[in-house]
């Protein structure tokens, strides 16, 4: 599922060891929804990004490339995790992010898509 917001909260960086003596990062972070349905009442979002071994840089540098107010564009799929405790069955929900990219902004895309003036476009080296 892909959600596109504002990034509105980051939180800190939780590191560890698993059982196997593994390295892993996590974050939390919130989105508010951009064009909501209600402008009265935007979606706002929770989701976890967890990573382990190399791959727990990308958590590391999280703060460096995102920041607040940045747009985004949030893969994620929910997660259920049960656990039974006294006889109780408990159960956690999360949504958890596997891929964040940055939404261009429109400065942006003009930018790169400004026409070559038409003297270079005559130098192309293609035969018509």
């Amino acid at each position: 599922m892909i959600f596109t917001g504002k990034l509105t909260e980051i939180g800190e960086i939780k590191t560890g060891l698993t059982k196997k003596g593994d390295e892993w990062s996590s974050l939390d972070f919130e989105v508010e929804e951009s064009n909501p349905q209600n402008i009265d009442y935007p979606q706002i979002a929770s989701f976890s990004f967890f990573k382990m071994g190399e791959y727990k840089k990308f958590v590391d540098d999280f703060s460096t490339y995102n920041k607040l107010g940045d747009e985004v564009n949030v893969d994620f799929s929910m997660k259920c995790q049960k656990y039974t405790k006294d006889g109780v069955e408990k159960k956690f929900y999360k949504n958890e992010c596997f891929k964040l990219e940055k939404v261009a902004s429109v400065e942006t895309e003009v930018q790169n898509s400004t026409p070559q003036p038409l003297g270079e476009q005559e130098n192309s080296g293609l035969p018509f």
